[in-house]
């Protein structure tokens, strides 16, 4: 996919954007900490990074003149995941302890904020020679794209205490908390490589399809885990996911009944996992949620086409690999 080289500068340009506001604070320690440049770190995927290294080259782009903005995005979405365990309590990420769970909540907090600050000097203080207004359109797309995300997570945390939602209301959720990065990972690397407004903004809606998808895998993985074998213990996390939006939305039955009830009855705490799955099994909730998976993934496909990067091959095995697990 990617060459050595190309994966070793995308490493280098990301710690060397979290590593040169070193203070010798502990903030700055943890930063490294999450990001998997301290001593035993586990790395992410860094996927919405190498989208927009994939995109720029599809368009004819330099990498270089990518990493700016890759380092940024991938910055992004890693504050949203040191703030996401905050909210949800995860003490684990990445095989490992969660920067919450291991310096406290206090540090936590300011260690995501610390690092939405260096994700937007990456940007502004990249070495492209891109004109400075498209710099300034990069930025503002962004931001969109973080305050999104932002609307995404609140939506899934007030989603934890009431007994049902619908699925407009989780549709909402997913175009913000997952689908609104990808977008803005996907329209950063049309930029960098000097593309106009137009194609752009179709790469922005081919990302935001593809990371709904992959919001939707995961509801999938979470419930049931791959392959359709038993569900995790995730399962019965008081998140809504759509098996669940979908079976609560469904016709009056016993099955139904068991998934209402008992979100009406643990509205903060768990569920009883066992009886979810049986009752989702029941409804058909698996088949339901793989056939909206394929429809998100017709409509990339649809995107591609009409805006003529269906051949972006970077691009789309990037997104298959992301979504091999249930294919």
């Amino acid at each position: 996919m990617f060459s050595p080289a190309t994966v070793d500068s995308l490493e280098a340009a990301l710690e060397r954007a979290v590593s040169r506001f070193d203070d010798g604070s502990a903030t700055s320690a943890q930063m490294r900490y999450h990001l998997g440049f301290s001593a035993g770190g586990r790395r992410g995927e860094r996927l919405r990074a190498r989208l927009v290294l994939a995109v720029a080259e599809e368009e004819g782009g330099r990498v270089e003149d990518a990493l700016d903005a890759a380092c940024a995005v991938e910055i992004v979405h890693e504050l949203s995941l040191v703030h996401d365990d905050i909210e949800v309590g995860d003490v684990r990420r990445y095989e490992r302890d969660s920067v919450w769970s291991r310096f406290g909540l206090a540090h936590g907090i300011n260690a995501g904020d610390a690092l939405c600050a260096v994700a937007y000097l990456a940007l502004l203080d990249g070495t492209s020679t891109r004109p400075p207004e498209v710099t300034v359109a990069m930025t503002r797309t962004l931001h969109e794209a973080h305050l999104a995300l932002c609307g995404g997570h609140a939506r899934d945390i007030a989603f934890q205490n009431r007994p049902r939602i619908s699925p407009a209301d989780y549709r909402a959720m997913i175009e913000g908390k997952t689908g609104a990065l990808f977008g803005a990972a996907c329209e950063l690397g049309a930029w960098s490589a000097g593309a106009d407004v137009e194609r752009a903004g179709a790469y922005a809606r081919l990302g935001r399809a593809y990371g709904c998808a992959i919001h939707l895998e995961d509801d999938v993985l979470v419930t049931w885990g791959e392959g359709g074998a038993p569900c995790s213990a995730r399962a019965g996390r008081q998140r809504w996911s759509f098996p669940l939006v979908w079976a609560a939305a469904g016709p009056p039955s016993p099955a139904r009944d068991t998934i209402i009830a008992a979100y009406a009855e643990a509205p903060a705490g768990e569920a009883p996992a066992g009886a979810l799955v049986a009752a989702l099994d029941a409804l058909g909730a698996r088949d339901a949620s793989l056939r909206e998976l394929g429809a998100e993934l017709e409509h990339a496909d649809d995107v591609a086409r009409a805006f003529a990067i269906d051949r972006s091959e970077r691009v789309r095995s990037l997104f298959a690999q992301a979504l091999r697990r249930v294919a």
